[in-house]
């Protein structure tokens, strides 16, 4: 290395030391900054109807306590659902199906599934969700398979869009995987609701993700005929 390399390298070694001890935040994968007005208004509505305490855990400033609303949107009907309760007793997971997808979806979710590694087996084991809009144009639609055996999780997760046609969009998924029950490594998702964030007349859909102690919200949109991440922030850690 020349001696002008040699200098750069101590600037920027330099930079980073002082950076650190200086407490400056690294950069946030699930928070990228929010400056534009559409970003704004949709961090303002989630803010609004999908937070708690606000600050929470240990950040970031403008994060929040996640939480699942008490109903969801007008004009969106949940045609299946599910619930789990965390048994102490048991030291399992209790969940409660209810209603069921039509043969047509849980066909789709099934087939979907098996691709991502699902065994035969432990379809018994899968719950559903189906959310329709009322505007008919798609169904939101995810199967969440999750075990525990001892400090074993064994998990596997689609959420998908379905059209009227069958076309399948797949929005989030955890392939057949066996993690930590206590330090999961995977990012778990769940279905928050589907609403008009941004007040364009169109529905989008809202998510939590979860990667162990890191809670934040993503919202996708449809564009150009597909739907795709619009906004990733909120949401707190540990």
């Amino acid at each position: 290395m020349t001696p002008f390399g040699w200098f750069l390298f101590l600037i920027l070694a330099l930079s980073t030391a002082t950076a650190q001890e200086s407490g400056q935040p690294e950069k946030d994968p699930h928070r990228p900054p929010c400056t534009s007005a559409q970003c704004q208004k949709i961090r303002s509505f989630l803010k609004a109807h999908y937070c708690g305490a606000s600050p929470f855990g240990n950040g970031p400033d403008d994060g929040c306590d996640t939480r699942v609303p008490k109903k969801l949107s007008t004009g969106i009907k949940a045609t299946a659902d599910f619930d789990c309760q965390w048994d102490e007793i048991n030291g399992k997971a209790k969940c409660q199906q209810r209603g069921e997808p039509s043969p047509e979806i849980r066909s789709i979710l099934l087939r979907e599934t098996r691709r991502l590694g699902l065994p035969q087996q432990a379809e018994a084991e899968l719950h559903f969700l189906v959310w329709e809009p009322s505007s008919n144009a798609w169904t939101l639609a995810a199967a969440d398979y999750e075990h525990v055996n001892g400090t074993d999780l064994t998990l596997c997760q689609l959420i998908a869009v379905i059209d009227h046609n069958g076309r399948v969009q797949v929005l989030r998924k955890v392939p057949f995987q066996k993690t930590d029950a206590d330090v999961p490594d995977a990012t778990i998702w769940s279905p928050i609701d589907i609403a008009d964030v941004d007040g364009d007349g169109q529905m989008e859909i809202i998510l939590e993700g979860d990667a162990y102690e890191n809670h934040w919200y993503e919202v996708d949109a449809i564009r150009d005929g597909s739907f795709k991440m619009i906004f990733s922030g909120l949401g707190y850690y540990l």
